[in-house]
């Protein structure tokens, strides 16, 4: 049987790196769940969030108009700010 360099055998180092890529597999695997439970989860909160927004709408619609006309005040306040910069 073949020695490496480093003190262990060949198949030694071949049962580490078997190990070491069925853990990084398994860290992957964990990771993918995790990103995909996350993106359920902002997905149904958008909804929520969605479905506040239209029912607000259709129940109080001058506050949301007043509300758009100020966030748009603002908005073109900025942006005339940022402009005299240059």
């Amino acid at each position: 049987m073949a020695t490496t360099t480093y003190g262990g055998s060949a198949s030694d180092l071949s049962g580490r790196a078997a190990g070491l890529s069925d853990a990084a597999t398994r860290h992957m695997d964990r990771t993918l769940d995790s990103a995909e439970q996350m993106a359920r989860n902002a997905a149904e909160q958008g909804r929520q969030v969605m479905s506040s927004v239209d029912r607000t709408v259709r129940e109080q619609p001058m506050l949301t108009l007043a509300a758009v006309a100020v966030a748009g005040l603002i908005i073109g306040a900025l942006w005339k700010m940022d402009h005299r910069r240059w």
